[in-house]
């Protein structure tokens, strides 16, 4: 086979054919020539032999497919070469496979290229599995950041701009005594003019919500005095998304004692001027109380510390330091940088904190890697916050991950098991009651069966929750397996209607195939669509009108098939909309809780589909209907399908 060589002249500028190879093999991107006639491999660059494990003439005259493992890239070559006519330049991400059978993620970059009237593919691709870890780390933020809400000294309560409470944390709901129906109904309404009924004087409270009404990026802070003799200092933050206002924060620390403190002070300052000895005493009073706070920073079980913006720490507590593997006395003497005590993927974390201090004041949580004095790692919470009285200090608390990471494996583990156990007793029992309820075992009294019904109507519930978290699990642990092939998308809708046939008719529902065509191949498991269909045609059947039908289509698009499942009912209520795949997503609304069901079957649907290659989105309009929709990739005709 001629081999393909790197090298170009133009007149007036020529490059060696050594220099311009020993470019390209430091290139930091992998570079992969392909012959686009048969996708062959005609030239890679040392990068590209690094990456996949391969010296450089096993690679050159080998088929790339070899090296690719996707199942999506048969597809991305196949559109590619209609376009070879054009000047062609494609982003993809993919997976390939070195020589040990591993495989990692790919984004290659791909043009094309001509000459002496042959066509050929320029790869650029890069190992992207470092970008995966991340994101993946990302999903993990939010329980995480909940966990260092949770475990703050303060109260603190969070509202949109609709008037809906977003987020409280235990300690506000405890410090403020909140009836379980204002928890329950989550309106900001509600939630103030409790928080009012308890002030001694709400009248400057009231006159602060009043001034964030007329200006909503005002910031303010009260101390309000309770009935009950407390003492709390409210502050309230405007709450930004990318700098547009997105809510509001409430933050409320009881300082009691600090104010029973001050009393005691100034009771003090008053008895120092009618005699030395009782300013001395105020004197010893204030180192008492000096060293009961140093003592309550250090005896603290979150690590605080105390630094500028190029990183340099001027104070830590005993926790921080503990956590570092460095003594009181090694601090003092040496100092430490927080850029050198994280790994060097946390730096641009830590830049960003500065940026969000800079302009609001406090960073959210960020999880950084700390590298202890003995060179160990160790994973932590951060949250920063500038520094009253200064613009270049910060005070920072640390949070040590690794029993909470314990705790989820240990949570994992436990769902597992939990749910396998629970599946072959519950597939007996509910075995047993659906014969009894058929009549099996002689007839029964009404009353008799009206209880084998609710039982058995129970045990089908816990079936499908103890499935859902199984899938969950699988998914989340990822080893739930998603078999791709070639399958008929208007067959699996006929077995879906068949098979939830009954489910509707229990609710006086019939399921309706509309517009569809003869045939639909798609690629896709049979299973899991099947899976989906049962999850979407339920749901449907829930909220559609006694007597209704649920309509099920399937249209052809380009390059896909889609599938509509349309219900005549209520609708999905507006607020609820930005949340319904999540997991254990249900509506507040009190029509939707009677309807039952997990929450999870949506979040598990969604993430089949775009394993599959698929989407899946809704359309509903409250008091119209709701149209839930998916996508599948339409699978390519083979040859002995025409012969059939």
């Amino acid at each position: 086979m001629e081999n393909f060589k790197l090298v170009s002249t133009s007149p007036g500028n020529t490059v060696s054919e050594c220099l311009l190879r020993q470019i390209i093999d430091h290139s930091r991107d992998a570079i992969l020539v392909v012959d686009a006639a048969n996708l062959i491999l005609l030239d890679v660059n040392l990068s590209a032999c690094q990456m996949l494990g391969y010296a450089r003439e096993e690679l050159l005259g080998k088929a790339l497919a070899s090296v690719e493992c996707s199942l999506l890239d048969v597809f991305f070559w196949s559109d590619l070469a209609g376009e070879l006519a054009s000047e062609v330049s494609r982003i993809a991400e993919t997976e390939w496979m070195r020589q040990d059978g591993a495989s990692f993620p790919v984004e290659k970059r791909v043009s094309n290229y001509s000459e002496g009237g042959k066509n050929f593919w320029i790869i650029h691709a890069e190992d992207i599995t470092r970008r995966r870890q991340i994101e993946q780390q990302q999903v993990h933020l939010i329980s995480q950041l909940q966990s260092s809400l949770e475990s703050t000294a303060e109260g603190i309560l969070a509202v949109d701009l609709d008037g809906h409470v977003v987020y409280l944390n235990r300690r506000f709901a405890k410090m403020w005594d909140i009836p379980d129906e204002v928890l329950v109904g989550r309106l900001e309404s509600d939630m103030l003019s409790h928080i009012k009924s308890c002030l001694l004087d709400a009248n400057v409270f009231d006159g602060s919500l009043q001034r964030m009404k007329l200006e909503p990026h005002l910031e303010s802070e009260d101390m309000l005095a309770l009935i009950d003799g407390r003492y709390v200092i409210c502050v309230s933050k405007p709450e930004f998304l990318r700098d547009s206002l997105v809510g509001r924060v409430f933050s409320v620390r009881d300082i009691t004692a600090m104010k029973k403190i001050e009393t005691d002070l100034l009771a003090a300052r008053d008895a120092a001027e009618l005699a030395s000895q009782e300013k001395s005493r105020m004197l010893d009073a204030l180192q008492v109380s000096e060293s009961r706070l140093r003592r309550l920073v250090n005896s603290s079980l979150i690590g605080i510390m105390q630094g500028d913006v190029s990183g340099k720490m001027t104070e830590a507590n005993e926790v921080l330091l503990q956590l570092l593997g460095v003594t009181r006395d090694e601090f003092a003497s040496i100092g430490l940088n927080w850029l050198t005590l994280t790994t060097s993927s946390s730096h641009s974390a830590y830049k960003n904190a500065m940026l969000e201090l800079k302009r609001h004041g406090q960073a959210q949580p960020f999880e950084v890697e700390l590298i202890r004095q003995d060179d160990t790692r160790l994973p932590v919470m951060v949250g920063l916050a500038q520094l009253e009285g200064s613009s270049i200090e910060w005070v920072g608390f640390v949070l040590d991950l690794t029993e909470q990471r314990k705790a989820d494996r240990v949570k994992s583990d436990f769902i597992s098991m939990v749910s396998h156990e629970l599946r072959t007793p519950l597939t007996s029992i509910r075995g047993a009651l659906g014969l009894l309820e058929s009549g099996v075992g002689g007839e029964l009294t009404p009353k008799l069966m009206s209880l084998i019904k609710i039982a058995h109507k129970n045990s089908q519930r816990l079936g499908v929750l103890v499935n859902d978290l199984l899938d969950m699990e699988k998914l989340a642990s990822g080893k739930m397996n998603i078999n791709i092939e070639r399958i008929d998308l208007v067959s699996i809708t006929r077995q879906a209607l068949e098979a939830n046939a009954s489910y509707a008719q229990a609710l006086k529902v019939q399921y309706r195939l509309g517009d569809h065509p003869d045939q639909a191949w798609v690629m896709g498991d049979s299973d899991r669509v099947i899976q989906v269909f049962a999850n979407l045609m339920s749901n449907a059947a829930k909220f559609a009108p006694t007597g209704d039908f649920v309509d099920i289509r399937i249209l052809e698009r380009e390059g896909a098939f889609r599938v509509e499942v349309e219900d005549h009912g209520p609708g999905i209520p507006l607020a609820f909309r930005d949340r319904i795949f999540r997991k254990f997503a249900q509506a507040d609304d009190g029509n939707t809780r009677q309807q039952g069901g997990t929450g999870l079957g949506l979040n598990i649907t969604k993430t089949f589909i775009e394993k599959m290659g698929g989407e899946i989105g809704f359309e509903s309009e409250e008091g119209v209907g709701t149209v839930f929709w998916f996508t599948l990739l339409a699978g390519v005709r083979r040859r002995d399908d025409n012969a059939r």
